[in-house]
């Protein structure tokens, strides 16, 4: 325990480390702060802006929360009309969040942006909507509830994971090759504790950063936005609260997933580092190979896309195209289970188009294949240190 305090020690006394997190922190207040006072929302001719507007569309959706119907369609629109833009300002005008869902999903017209967009004139029964490909493909009832705010979550999750990859590459980069470069390895290979404990420590006071970095933003960001725009989003579909790209489940579902993705990414990250400074003796050769084996995936991805395109404009026939589709899966999951694309928001809808919507069995497939990688960056790890040592 002593060692493990020491070294966790070691990896936050830092000045750049406590610099860098004070800086994620600001940033990403900074964005969740502008996102909330975009917000804006009209209810009986009156204009609310900021938390307010949260709050008035929250207040107007309790009447109408729980299974979509044609009657809740209509009174809605009833009550509160269809959005519109005004032809003098060009503004948009009496929009909240009730009759912009009516509009975009069970109307003949829709409003994605200012110039985007196309005047409504009746509500269309949910069999005519939109909404009827989604009820025909899960074979349950839409459920309505508030979800204002949350479709920028997940892409604001993100970006607080990437800035803590950062922090995590540059602190645990330099766990063993601080001590190479320092020359203090001989001497704490030769405490009473031994090579064994030094070692447990850590890779104990690494993943205990990493761990805690993701567990900090996960919790405070999923608190920050549950208290302001509420926990009803939940239960309404993903494809609706994010976008059509989504897989047809649970907004609460699709966010496990999510979590889950990012923690073993997280933590494959922290493999991956701990490797990169087992095998090099300077801290900035260590963090430069993290870095750079950490974005490899940026370049790997890009290439494997103009390969299928090219296979696609061939003149190869089926069977041929099968192999090289079969050849290639591989390397497209080992790329979706790499570190960087284990926290990305994109990777679960991209794993759902890739296999026609087999995602529960997709994401397994990746999250295997990232343990799998995992474990061999933690054992690569540890043995090339006392490899070293011997020599």
């Amino acid at each position: 325990m002593r060692l493990y305090k020491i070294e966790l020690y070691k990896l936050c006394r830092k000045k750049l480390f406590s610099a860098g997190l004070v800086c994620i922190i600001a940033f990403i207040l900074l964005v969740f702060l502008q996102h909330l006072n975009s917000a804006v929302s009209t209810v009986n001719g009156t204009k609310y802006r900021g938390y307010e507007a949260v709050m008035a569309d929250r207040q107007i959706t309790e009447e109408f929360k729980g299974t979509l119907t044609d009657k809740k369609l209509q009174l809605i629109v009833d009550k509160y009309g269809f959005p519109q833009i005004s032809e003098q300002s060009g503004e948009i005008t009496n929009e909240n969040f009730l009759n912009r869902f009516v509009m975009n999903y069970a109307s003949d017209g829709y409003l994605h942006e200012r110039n985007d967009y196309q005047a409504a004139t009746k509500v269309l029964p949910l069999a005519d909507s939109h909404l009827s490909e989604v009820h025909d493909f899960t074979g349950e009832d839409i459920y309505l509830a508030c979800f204002t705010g949350w479709d920028s979550y997940r892409e604001w999750y993100y970006m607080c994971l990437l800035l803590v990859s950062i922090l995590i590459l540059y602190s645990v980069a330099t766990v063993f090759s601080a001590e190479e470069q320092i020359g203090t390895k001989p001497l704490l290979f030769t405490t009473q504790e031994g090579p064994a404990k030094d070692m447990a420590a850590k890779f104990a006071a690494a993943y205990t950063l990493s761990i805690g970095l993701w567990a900090v933003i996960t919790l405070s960001g999923l608190l920050l936005y549950g208290m302001v725009y509420g926990w009803d989003s939940f239960s309404c579909l993903s494809t609706l609260v994010s976008g059509w790209g989504e897989p047809l489940i649970p907004f609460g579902t699709l966010l496990v997933q999510t979590y889950a993705l990012s923690l073993l990414g997280i933590l494959e990250l922290c493999a991956l580092t701990l490797c990169m400074s087992a095998c090099f003796h300077s801290a900035f050769h260590s963090v430069s190979a993290a870095g750079a084996c950490w974005g490899l995936p940026l370049l790997v991805l890009p290439l494997l896309h103009g390969i299928y395109r090219v296979l696609l404009a061939s003149s190869l026939e089926a069977p041929a195209l099968t192999i090289w589709g079969r050849i290639l899966f591989p390397v497209h999951i080992l790329v979706y289970a790499s570190p960087f694309f284990m926290i990305n928001h994109n990777t679960i809808s991209e794993l759902d188009a890739l296999t026609s919507g087999q995602t529960g069995r997709m994401i397994w497939i990746t999250a295997v294949s990232a343990a799998i990688v995992t474990v061999l960056c933690a054992v690569t790890a540890y043995y090339k240190y006392r490899k070293v040592r011997i020599k």
